[in-house]
């Protein structure tokens, strides 16, 4: 009896390139010492098989400049807030400085004025992390 061995199905894809990639092709087959099919056979699957990393790289990407433009308006914000607080300071301690009721009433204006925006920092930040989170997932 004769045994026959079962041919394995390849199918084939064809493409065209120009002149220049196609002698890129060329060149990088001879330094490898393989065919130009071999070459275009391991870009393929190597392109396949990256896949998932290189869509994953592009949504990294969207994702960076979102967290870097969500920066950009917190310090802009942060930095305008500063202004307004540090005229609105200046002016204050002008006008109290004068007495010492009125030092003592705006250092305690002061301490409670700090403790405040502590606890807004805080709940600031919780908020900001959480947003991050969701455009993380998206």
């Amino acid at each position: 009896m004769i045994e026959t061995k079962k041919r394995a199905f390849k199918p084939r894809v064809e493409t065209k390139l120009t002149r220049e990639d196609f002698k890129k092709v060329d060149e990088l087959a001879m330094m490898e010492n393989k065919t130009k099919s071999e070459v275009v056979r391991d870009a393929v699957l190597w392109y396949l098989e990256n896949q998932e990393q290189i869509r994953n790289e592009e949504r990294e990407t969207v994702t960076a400049k979102s967290i870097d433009a969500m920066t950009n308006r917190v310090c802009a914000m942060l930095a305008r807030q500063g202004r307004l607080i540090a005229t609105l300071f200046e002016l204050t301690y002008a006008n109290m400085s004068q007495t010492e009721a009125g030092k003592e009433a705006f250092n305690t204006a002061l301490s409670r004025a700090k403790q405040k925006m502590a606890k807004t920092v805080e709940q600031d930040e919780k908020h900001v992390v959480e947003a991050m989170k969701r455009a993380l997932k998206s």
